[in-house]
């Protein structure tokens, strides 16, 4: 190539022409001629076996395997809880771990030795984390020593829980009915135990129901709401008696929840499932297994309104009403929260259902916007019936060809309180088969963006379906971080991460997983070596315009140019490169370009060209990073092999045996062969591919060279040539066999006289032009064998396993000499099937080291595991779970003399912070203070339920979680004001109230403390006619 000065004749053959300029797009087909005749290997020569060899048997010395990071979750997640105050997230899941997230990469795991499996967590107090097992088994975890404190059977399976932040007391309802009271404190049941009223009060005759929702009053200690089966009830822990019952039975005719004709003739009383309060615990919602929502007033027990989710007065009876075909079947209504905006008397329904019926995937989350809450004191019946029946706003957010929704859970933004529902952004949904997903509440849509919570809980929104890792230069990759945006986007903002020293590497490891949504994800594989913690993500569903099938299927990064290839699992390959937003917008204005390029978005299905132009399909709300350039629409089948090289070349194997290479530079397509067109052929298509520059047999000088590995075990060998228009064409060079069976499963290259890596880069590719030449071997790994090759000439040493081999690389140690002398070695790195690291020396494939894996892996994902040359090793042992190994003693490599980051110790994350307060608890309004609702204290309730002899406090976590609690409210804003009289001389009277008109409700909400009480023995006596008439004689009598 050198010789006939090829690349001499090229001008500016290595740069890149703009972007914008035109090129060739046609492929050219390859010549199936073997440049040589004989197409296989000579005889095996000994010369390799003289040379010095590049890594010894002596350098066992040198490895150590270790755990650097796992990432992911061990098992399948299976609850959930959210701290405000903390600002931490805790998920359990199938294998008996919880982990415990904060900001950045903050986690903590406890891993638990219990029979069962966690059914629920719950936060208290913000410095213990309770979980109940599904033996009845209450575990008390603290987060400030991250230890396991107390271990309480509960003598009754425990059917419903509930805590509140402020305080040490969780309610546990039990399957007979009773409610017992646990002091998390003192780890001591409290001698208050509330009886199953049900049974003792309102139904003696039924069997006996257990307790299916408890809730402490959002407003009052002193009050909860239990519900049974038939009844649910308001129960102060002050007087120890019922203030209030809820009966929810449906007349002869109703239709009902369900809207079926099954005993519609009879009185029918369905279940309860569910009782929640309002925010301001003046109303109070149950929920019904026919999927009524029923409204009551707290006060009165009056049923308000009966509807579902798109029919209203449904406990009404209606002969003549038709009945809807296939209503029974309906998505079943299995979870609700009442969430409240930062003012708690706006407020909406956050309701959950699933399906019922075998294969229907009909469920998700519906949004009912209430609204501004209508004041209590002057508002009838009637229109609050009104109220209720009619939302302001409807969202319906489905989830439908996923697993069944399990859980939803709203993580609050303003306060710790009214049950964690105090104006959430975001609500998660934790699907059956682990995986969850991030709604928005504000637009009702479903986001799966990375940064908003920890990197470990990415792989499970959504689903990995492939991940690996590649090398990256370590000032290039921490000059890529510092592009990354500065501003936090993560929920989660609590703990601190207990930093590490940086390992004295000039290669970082990036890890990069693919999603069944068709995100692409990279990050920093290393655990808190960096400060900046920040992930690069891109979406191929806009590119392609398809919301489905966009699962990733393969992923390859090439570090050296920042250019990115992803393959879907329909076949495209979407090409990558870090740069400048072109369409970038600081600004949702829209310009006299934006609809052009909505018509230019196409479906790639309508695409004719092999290569799309999709640049102005990226982002705009991006200003850098990863921008799309080119879709490779090839309609050749699912991609087995892709290989994106640091020289601006993008190779890609297909399932029906194509291969095509792209060359960036254009782009254009400069090659497009099949693998059945090459004579004497086994294999049906290619399994792996290489792009190296080095020395082709005996040709004197450097060529890039393309290595093909197929299904049956044979290696092609292309050269890539330039040509003096500009582009490059791809011919086609020789084939050998050069594994036992299967398919090749990777291939590698190395210099012969320095052991140093011959994969293409721009350096080397530049050197081509002054006559470089690197002799070279060529590493080909099969399923179960390794042989070392000599390109052009012969096959050299040979290895063979037992188990199948899943990756295989070279790396480089940097290690030191008695002297301090820093010197580099090389070594190949073989993973075999059962997780074993074997260490191989170079050339002759002597084994050094072999190490076994610190963890149980899984054969179904061990094969998504990568070499990096800096001597970590990248494995996927589970769903939801990899881990980073590193192979390097630090001991051994370490400067003579200085200290090493193994010998400072495990790294732990810090969780809880006593600097955080949490928030005075919102009292009673004055309407019900003015009834006789006394307000309850902790120190009240504490002793109500612990009495006078109530022992001291058994853990040191109690003081410091005491100091956290905030003695006064922190504002009014959650509380009623103290009426102000607004009128002057200018604005007096009934005058004034028209002047503030559109500010009624605020005004009135301040006037209600003085005639609260007058207003609703007058207004629940005056029809909807008299009403404004009532409000102006209330007005009058207050002088206003």
């Amino acid at each position: 190539m050198f010789k006939s000065d090829r690349f001499k004749k090229v001008s500016q053959a290595f740069k890149s022409p703009k972007s914008s300029g035109s090129a060739n797009r046609s492929a050219s087909s390859s010549p199936i001629v073997p440049a040589s005749s004989d197409g296989k290997f000579k005889s095996v020569s000994n010369s390799i076996m003289k040379a010095n060899p590049i890594s010894q048997s002596s350098d066992a010395r040198l490895f150590d395997s270790h755990v650097v990071k796992y990432s992911g979750i061990k098992g399948k997640i299976i609850a959930y809880s959210f701290d405000y105050t903390q600002s931490l997230m805790a998920v359990a899941t199938d294998l008996n771990e919880i982990h415990v997230f904060g900001q950045g990469q903050v986690e903590v795991v406890f891993t638990l030795s219990i029979k069962g499996s966690i059914r629920t967590l719950n936060f208290v107090k913000g410095i213990y984390l309770v979980a109940i097992d599904s033996k009845d088994t209450l575990l008390v975890l603290s987060l400030y020593s991250k230890k396991v404190l107390a271990s309480v059977f509960i003598p009754s399976h425990i059917t419903c829980v509930e805590t509140d932040p402020g305080i040490d007391w969780i309610l546990l309802g039990l399957q007979n009915g009773a409610v017992m009271v646990y002091d998390v404190d003192r780890n001591s049941f409290s001698g208050v135990t509330i009886e199953n009223l049900q049974k003792s009060q309102f139904f003696p005759k039924e069997i006996i129901s257990p307790v299916v929702s408890v809730r402490w009053n959002p407003r009052d200690l002193g009050s909860v709401l239990i519900s049974y089966n038939s009844v649910t009830v308001v129960y102060s822990l002050v007087e120890m008696e019922i203030k209030q019952s809820f009966i929810y039975e449906l007349p002869p005719f109703a239709p009902g929840g369900d809207n079926s004709d099954k005993k519609i003739d009879t009185v029918r009383r369905p279940k309860v499932v569910q009782s929640l309060y309002h925010p301001n615990s003046l109303h109070i919602l149950t929920v019904h297994e026919d999927n009524s929502m029923v409204f009551w007033d707290a006060n009165t027990g009056h049923l308000i309104e009966a509807r579902t989710l798109f029919e209203t007065d449904v406990n009404i009876p209606n002969p003549k009403r038709e009945i809807l075909m296939g209503a029974a079947g309906s998505p079943q209504i299995f979870k609700v929260y009442w969430i409240c905006m930062n003012n708690p008397e706006y407020t909406s329904l956050l309701v959950a259902t699933k399906s019922l019926a075998k294969g229907d995937t009909s469920q998700g989350i519906t949004i009912l916007d209430l609204g501004g809450t209508p004041l209590y004191s002057i508002t009838s019946y009637d229109a609050m019936q009104q109220y209720y029946a009619n939302p302001k706003h409807q969202k319906l957010c489905p989830l439908v060809n996923r697993a069944p929704l399990v859980d939803i859970l709203p993580l609050p933004k303003a306060s710790a309180h009214f049950g964690g529902c105090h104006d959430p952004a975001v609500v998660l949904a934790l699907l059956d088969d682990g995986e969850i997903e991030t709604l928005l509440v504000k637009s009702g849509s479903f986001t799966s963006k990375a940064s908003l919570l920890s990197q470990s809980l990415s792989w499970t929104r959504p689903v990995v379906t492939t991940s690996t890792a590649f090398s990256v230069p370590k000032k290039l990759w921490l000059g890529l971080m510092s592009t990354y945006s500065t501003v936090n986007e993560s929920i989660l903002k609590g703990g601190t991460s207990s930093k590490r020293g940086m390992r004295p590497s000039e290669i970082r490891t990036a890890i990069a997983t693919g999603h069944t949504n068709g995100s692409v994800r990279i990050w920093d594989g290393a655990q808190n070596e960096l400060d900046d913690k920040c992930v690069f993500e891109v979406n191929v569903g806009r590119v392609v315009n398809r919301a489905l099938h966009l699962s990733i299927s393969k992923i390859h990064f090439a570090a050296e140019t920042l250019e990115l290839a992803v393959a879907t699992e329909q076949g495209e390959v979407i090409l990558y490169k870090f740069e400048l937003n072109q369409f970038f917008k600081d600004n949702k204005q829209s310009s006299d370009t934006d609809l052009d390029m909505m018509f230019r978005r196409f479906s790639l299905e309508d695409a004719k060209d092999i290569l799309v132009d999709v640049r102005d399909r990226a982002p705009p709300n991006i200003k850098q990073g990863f921008m799309p350039s080119t879709v490779v629409n090839a309609r050749r089948g699912e991609v087995t092999s892709l290989c994106n090289s640091n020289i601006g070349f993008v190779a890609i194997a297909y399932s029906s045996g194509a291969i095509i290479v792209v060359d960036r530079r254009g782009p254009a397509a400069i090659f497009m062969g099949q693998v059945r067109d090459i004579p004497k052929i086994k294999g049906t298509c290619i399994t792996s591919v290489n792009i190296s520059i080095m020395e082709y047999a005996s040709d004197g000088y450097s060529s890039i060279l393309m290595y093909c590995g197929t299904d049956s075990g044979e290696l092609i060998t292309y050269k890539i040539l330039p040509s003096g228009s500009g582009r490059f064409s791809v011919e086609f060079i020789e084939i050998s066999k050069t594994s036992d069976n299967g398919p090749i499963i990777s291939i590698a290259s190395y210099a012969k006289a320095s052991g140093g890596s011959c994969e293409g880069t721009i350096m080397k590719m530049q050197e081509l032009t002054r006559g470089s030449c690197v002799a070279g071997y060529v590493i080909v790994t099969g399923k179960n064998d390794i042989r070392i090759v000599k390109p052009g000439k012969s096959k050299e040493d040979h290895k063979s396993y037992r188990h199948p081999i899943v990756a295989c690389d070279i790396t480089y140690i940097l290690n030191y000499g008695s002297k301090g002398e820093a010197r580099i070695t090389t070594f190949l790195v073989a993973v075999l099937s059962n997780a074993c690291v074997k260490v191989l020396a170079l050339p002759d494939l002597k084994e050094i080291k072999s190490m076994d894996p610190p963890t149980p892996v899984s054969s179904h994902y061990i094969t998504e595991t990568a070499v990096i040359k800096n001597g970590d090793v990248f494995m996927r042992i589970g769903k939801y779970l990899s881990v980073l190994l590193s192979i390097v003693n630090e001991q051994s490599n370490a400067v003579p003399g200085s200290p090493t980051l193994s010998s400072n110790g495990p790294v732990v994350d810090v969780l809880y912070n006593p600097n955080l307060k949490i928030t005075y608890r919102p009292q009673v309004n004055s309407l019900q203070w003015a009834r006789g609702t006394v307000y309850c204290t902790p120190e009240q309730l504490a002793l109500i339920l612990g009495g006078e002899k109530r022992p001291d406090s058994r853990y040191k976590e109690s003081a410091i979680a005491t100091g956290t609690l905030s003695s006064e409210p922190h504002s009014s804003e959650h509380a009623y004001q103290k009426p102000i009289r607004h009128a002057n001389k200018h604005n007096a009277g009934y005058g004034y109230m028209k002047g503030i008109s559109r500010t009624v409700e605020t005004h009135w909400d301040n006037i209600e403390t003085q005639f609260n009480d007058y207003a609703t023995a007058t207004g629940q006596a005056m029809n909807d006619a008299m009403e404004q008439t009532g409000k102006d004689i209330v007005k009058g009598s207050f002088g206003l």
